[in-house]
């Protein structure tokens, strides 16, 4: 699962008044160009003349975490909430907490920054994540909810309340509040797509399919936001009319997003119930090396491998489903908020 991050508006530290140390410019610019590894060398030598610069550790936590240093973006937020504490501090910290699976301490970080800005809808929507995270339904909803009465004009944060809504088989509400977010933003792929899966749990496949189509049409030559929208359609498509019709939108789901797992899972599964084993034997393989760790995924190719006369193969795929499907009955189903 993709879980959507916080927005931070990164290298804009204004949720505190009178930072320590004004931003120097050529350091902003840098920022602003998106010159990630420049920016972080100059921060580092200011550090070095100026060490108790928080701002600059708050600045090195951003980069950080935008090139998917979580470690290197704790610590660095760490070193600056014992300058001085910020609600930047805080945020930095339970993002980082959360990318590096600590959401128990990830939740405290945003109590503090709770208690030091309570109506900030930030807040509410990264505690949201987390308890989706832990599988907390009514937990995620009621922090969503805060969220959308801190800022209602926010259509992400009516998305991902309408998301927790249609784990929680609130499907009614979960339709409304997708309506929101299209009120608030109608060109939004994935709310058009969440909207019809929805009304397709609803039994309401004509609408589903017009809103499948209005993604399709929105997405546009955005090839890689189109896959989430082709996927749906193919299994409706599938349920609609049989898998050799569904083929072809599986087909452009996984050309639309070639490193996504699920896209090449459903096509191969497709081309197994077409006869086109050897294709379908790519596919399968493919999905699980984008994503080892779904036990579907290996059962669907250990079954392929056994109609192959793959013997060695199929046992150790059904091994392997096998020790996964006891760790996933064990572990507590997260929330999904994500397309992923």
């Amino acid at each position: 699962m993709l879980v959507p991050g916080v927005l931070l508006g990164f290298f804009v530290l204004a949720r505190d008044p009178t930072p320590s140390v004004q931003i120097p410019k050529n350091i902003q610019e840098l920022l602003d160009a998106h010159q990630y590894s420049q920016a972080e060398q100059f921060i580092q030598s200011e550090l070095g003349h100026r060490p108790a610069w928080d701002v600059g550790y708050l600045l090195l936590a951003q980069i950080y975490s935008i090139t998917g240093r979580h470690d290197l973006a704790e610590r660095s937020a760490l070193s600056a909430v014992h300058l001085r504490e910020s609600l930047d501090g805080f945020m930095l910290l339970a993002l980082a907490s959360q990318r590096l699976n600590k959401i128990n301490e990830s939740i405290e970080w945003l109590e503090k920054a709770a208690r030091r800005q309570p109506e900030h809808p930030e807040i509410y929507k990264l505690l949201g994540v987390n308890y989706a995270l832990g599988g907390m339904l009514k937990e995620s909803e009621k922090s969503f909810r805060r969220s959308v009465e801190l800022d209602p004009k926010n259509w992400e944060l009516h998305y991902l309340l309408g998301r927790s809504l249609y784990e929680a088989d609130d499907l009614k509400s979960a339709e409304e509040a997708f309506q929101r977010a299209i009120e608030q933003s109608p060109s939004s792929v994935k709310t058009w797509t969440a909207l019809g899966q929805v009304q397709e749990r609803l039994h309401d496949q004509v609408m589903a399919e017009e809103s499948y189509r209005k993604a399709l049409q929105l997405c546009g030559s955005q090839a890689r936001e189109c896959a989430w929208p082709m996927l749906q359609m193919g299994f409706l498509t599938e349920r609609r009319k049989g898998v050799r019709e569904a083929e072809p939108f599986f087909r452009r789901a996984a050309t639309a997003r070639p490193d996504w797992a699920k896209t090449h899972f459903y096509l191969g599964k497709a081309l197994v119930a077409l006869g086109d084993l050897r294709n379908a034997q790519e596919e399968l393989e493919t999905a699980v090396r984008l994503d080892e760790g779904k036990s579907q995924y290996h059962y669907q190719l250990a079954q392929l491998y056994r109609r192959l006369k793959q013997t060695q193969k199929a046992k150790e795929h059904l091994t392997r489903y096998q020790a996964l499907a006891d760790l996933e009955r064990k572990q507590k189903a997260n929330i999904d908020l994500s397309t992923e």
